[in-house]
C-alpha cells in the first residue's frame, strides 16, 4: 500500500473548527487516516511538527475548507504553497481539493482546483465528497483507521445532556378555522356590474379568486374545505393548484395583518417580506406570559461598535401539511435610522456574525414576545380575507415537552465581547419543518 493515504484538512482556526471537527468524525469513520491542527487542542507532544510531515509526507489529497475568510488567513495560505509544492513533487494536479463553505476568491496556487460544494448542505457535500473519494480519486482507506481522537473532539466540543424536562417551543402557528366559501369571478362580470374587489385575491384566467363576497351575476362559488380536497371542477383547477392559490391568499392576509400592526417590510433575497420592528415600534423589554410560559425581551436596539441599530423580525408562510399552519422564521434585520433595512453584502455579513452569542433560548423568548404583542396577548389572531371572513389562528405557537435538555451555555451580546464572530449562519434554531 502507498505511503500516501492520509487526508489533511487545511482550515481557518478557530472560525472553522466546528466543521473540520464534524469532517473529521465523518471521514475517519468512513475508514481513512484523517489529519487537522484542532487535535492539537487536546495538548499533548508536538502536533504541529507531526502535523507538518503529514502534509509533506503522508497526505494523499489536501481538504480546502474554502470560505473568503479562510482563504485569506496567512497560516491556511502556508499550507496552500506547501500542498502546492507537494502536488508539484508527487505530480498529482488534483492533490488540492476546495470544500466551498461560501464564496470565496480563489488564490492563484488553486484557481484551477474543481472544489466540493458543501455551501448548500453539510450533509450533500459529504455525499459528493465520499463518492469522489471513493471512485474518482481512488484514496485507500487506512490500514489502522481510527476514530478515538474525533470522537474525543466532537465530546469536548459538543453540548451535554441533562436529565431535566425542556419545554420546546416550535414556530408553527396553528389555524382553528378557515373561511367556510371561496368565490370566483371573471373581469367581464366585475365590470358589468361595477365591482371593486378590495380584499386578498388571486389572479386565475381572465378572473380572480377571493373570499370576497358580491352579488355578480355568473360568478362561481363553492365551498373552501371541498376546492382544497379535490380541486375546482367547474373552474378546471386541481387541488393541488387550488392549494397553491389559497397559500396566496392566506400569506396575503397575514402581511396585510403585520403591516396593520405598524411593521416594516423588506424584500429578502428569496422573494420573501420580511416584517421587522422598526423605530416607531418599542423599544422596551416586551414581557410575555403564554400559560406559565413567561419573560421579557427587547426587540430592536443599537450596535455601538457596529454604528447600526438592529431589528427583530419573521418571514411568514402558509404551510399544508396534517394541519394547516403558518410557519414563522425568526430574522434580524439593521438600519441606520430606524426606518429602512439596510441591503446588500454589509447586511448579509451582519447577520452572520452579530447574533453569533445569541443562544437558541434567546430566539425562543423573542419570538414569544414579539407574539405576544402582535396579539396584544391574546390568544387568536384573525386575518381578515375579506369582511364577513377570515382567518383564526392561534398564539401561543405549538409547544412539545421533551424529557431531556440540551445545556446551551450563557447568552452573549455581540456588542459586549469586542470581538468578531465567524461568519456563520446562526439564525433561530427552533423547531423546523420543510414541506
Amino acid at each position: 500500500m502507498s505511503e500516501r493515504q492520509a487526508l489533511f484538512i487545511s482550515h481557518a482556526s478557530p472560525e472553522d473548527n466546528a466543521f473540520t471537527i464534524w469532517l473529521g468524525a465523518k471521514l475517519a469513520a468512513a475508514g481513512y487516516e484523517v489529519w487537522a491542527d484542532v487535535p492539537r487542542l487536546t495538548g499533548g507532544d508536538d502536533w504541529q511538527r507531526k502535523l507538518e510531515d503529514a502534509l509533506r509526507n503522508r497526505a494523499c489529497k489536501v481538504l480546502l475548507v474554502a470560505n473568503q475568510k479562510s482563504v485569506e488567513k496567512q497560516g491556511v495560505r502556508n499550507e496552500i504553497q506547501i500542498a502546492s509544492d507537494v502536488a508539484k513533487k508527487i505530480g498529482d494536479t488534483r492533490f488540492i481539493i476546495p470544500l466551498k463553505l461560501g464564496p470565496f476568491d480563489a488564490p492563484f496556487l488553486i484557481a484551477h482546483a474543481q472544489y466540493i460544494d458543501f455551501s448548500h448542505g453539510w450533509s450533500s457535500g459529504l455525499h459528493e465528497l465520499l463518492t469522489a473519494l471513493q471512485d474518482e480519486y481512488k484514496v485507500p482507506l487506512s490500514s489502522e483507521p481510527s476514530t478515538a481522537i474525533w470522537s474525543s473532539l466532537q465530546a469536548m466540543h459538543g453540548r451535554q445532556l441533562e436529565q431535566r424536562p425542556e419545554q420546546l417551543v416550535s414556530n408553527w402557528l396553528r389555524i382553528r378555522n378557515l373561511p367556510d366559501v371561496i368565490h370566483y369571478y371573471r373581469n367581464a362580470e366585475l365590470r358589468s356590474s361595477e365591482v371593486m374587489l378590495s380584499s386578498p385575491r388571486v389572479p386565475y384566467g381572465d378572473g380572480f379568486v377571493t373570499c370576497e363576497e358580491h352579488p355578480v351575476p355568473g360568478a362561481s362559488k363553492a365551498l373552501l374545505s371541498d376546492v382544497l380536497s379535490v380541486g375546482w371542477p367547474e373552474l378546471g383547477i386541481a387541488n393541488i393548484e387550488m392549494r397553491k392559490i389559497f397559500t396566496r391568499l392566506a400569506n396575503e392576509g397575514m402581511e396585510l395583518f403585520l403591516k396593520s400592526r405598524g411593521l416594516h417590510s423588506f424584500e429578502m433575497a428569496n422573494g420573501q417580506l420580511a416584517w421587522w420592528f422598526g423605530g416607531d415600534t418599542p423599544d422596551t423589554r416586551l414581557a410575555f406570559d403564554w400559560g406559565g410560559v413567561k419573560g421579557s425581551r427587547v426587540l430592536r436596539g443599537a450596535s455601538e461598535k457596529r454604528k447600526v441599530q438592529w431589528h427583530f423580525g419573521v418571514t411568514s408562510q402558509y404551510r399544508t401539511s396534517l394541519v394547516p399552519y403558518f410557519r414563522l422564521r425568526t430574522r434580524l434585520l439593521f438600519s441606520e435610522d430606524g426606518k429602512i433595512a439596510l441591503p446588500g453584502k454589509r447586511t448579509h455579513r451582519m447577520r452572520r456574525s452579530f447574533a453569533k452569542g445569541w443562544r437558541n433560548a434567546r430566539w425562543r423568548d423573542m419570538l414569544l414576545a414579539f407574539l405576544f404583542w402582535l396579539s396584544n396577548g391574546e390568544s387568536l389572531i384573525r386575518l381578515q380575507l375579506a369582511p364577513e371572513s377570515d382567518i383564526k389562528v392561534e398564539l401561543p405557537p405549538l409547544m412539545f415537552v421533551s424529557p431531556v435538555s440540551v445545556s446551551e451555555g450563557e447568552d452573549v451580546d455581540e456588542d459586549e465581547t469586542g470581538e468578531e464572530f465567524p461568519e456563520e449562519d446562526e439564525e433561530s434554531e427552533l423547531l423546523d419543518e420543510e414541506d
